[in-house]
C-alpha cells in the first residue's frame, strides 16, 4: 500500500494552511457519516489527505486562496491579549 504524502496533496491545496484546512474539514464531513470518496481503511484525517490527493476534494472557491496581504489588517500596537501580562517583564 502507498504511503499519503504531504507533497501528494500539496499539488492539490498549493498552500500549508489550505491543505490544513481543506483536510480539516473534509476529515469532519467523514466524521458525521459523508461516505468517503477513495478506497481506503485509514482513519478519517487520512482518508481526506488520500481523497485531496487523488483530487476528488477541492476548494468551492479557489480564488480564496489568492489573498495577498494587503488583504488583512494589522492588529494595532494598543491591542491586549488575554494572558499577557506573565509575559511582560
Amino acid at each position: 500500500m502507498a504511503r499519503i504524502t504531504i507533497e501528494d496533496s500539496l499539488r492539490v491545496a498549493k498552500t500549508r494552511f489550505g491543505l490544513v484546512s481543506l483536510a480539516s474539514k473534509r476529515a469532519h464531513q467523514l466524521l458525521k457519516g459523508s461516505q468517503p470518496l477513495v478506497v481506503s481503511k485509514n482513519r478519517e484525517i487520512v482518508q481526506a489527505l488520500r481523497e485531496i490527493a487523488a483530487g476528488k476534494v477541492v476548494y468551492a472557491n479557489p480564488e480564496y486562496l489568492n489573498g495577498t496581504k494587503e488583504d488583512f489588517k494589522p492588529i494595532p500596537d494598543s491591542t491586549e491579549f488575554i494572558g499577557d501580562e506573565e509575559y511582560i517583564e
